[in-house]
């Protein structure tokens, strides 16, 4: 082994310490910048929480998981009741589905209902976003504006419908599985 041939410099060796503190600062900007990013597309865009929600339900149900299904009652109550929970609180907006069945019950008949956001600064340095769900007549005119305790109760039990959905379609998935395994068709 000859000692005296230059070893090669990795290449984050070559960088200068202020590249690094410049490379760390862009680095902080952009997570800050992509966090608030989601929030106000979360807020604003009606499905970007349902589908982040959905992947999020799918990951937790374990729909690809190759482990067995739960079978705890305790650990199916809290699975559905976190997700159902969290997704009450952070899909507020809904998607254009999620949405129909607070318009069919909320809604008076003759109307159909418009989700907004309102943006508020109440005190300088603190902006506040509220959904606004507003039943509209034919003619455009606002009927009534929903209480969002009750359109969050409706989301509530639209996140524990689709939470057990979601365990269902993994315990069918678990079966087809095990059937194939074992050689035997499903039916």
């Amino acid at each position: 082994m000859n000692n005296n041939l230059p070893h090669k410099k990795r290449f984050k060796d070559r960088i200068p310490s202020f590249a690094w503190i410049l490379i760390m600062i862009a680095g902080i900007i952009v997570g800050i910048g992509s966090i608030i990013g989601i929030i106000v597309l979360i807020a604003n865009v009606e499905g970007v929480a349902s589908i982040i929600f959905l992947i999020l339900g799918v990951l937790g149900a374990g729909i690809f998981s190759k482990s067995p299904p739960m079978k705890s009652s305790f650990g199916i109550g809290i699975f559905v009741g976190f997700f159902a929970l969290m997704g009450a609180s952070v899909d507020q907006a809904g998607n254009y589905f999620y949405n129909k069945p607070v318009e069919y019950i909320l809604c008076p008949d003759g109307t159909s209902l418009n989700r907004s956001v309102d943006v508020l600064h109440p005190v300088p340095g603190r902006t506040d976003m509220i959904q606004d769900f507003t039943c509209f007549d034919s003619n455009n005119q606002p009927v009534e504006r929903l209480n969002m305790f009750a359109v969050i109760g409706i989301r509530f039990f639209e996140y524990v419908l689709i939470g057990y959905l979601l365990l269902f379609l993994r315990n069918l998935i678990w079966r087809f599985r095990s059937k194939k395994e074992k050689g035997i068709t499903p039916s």
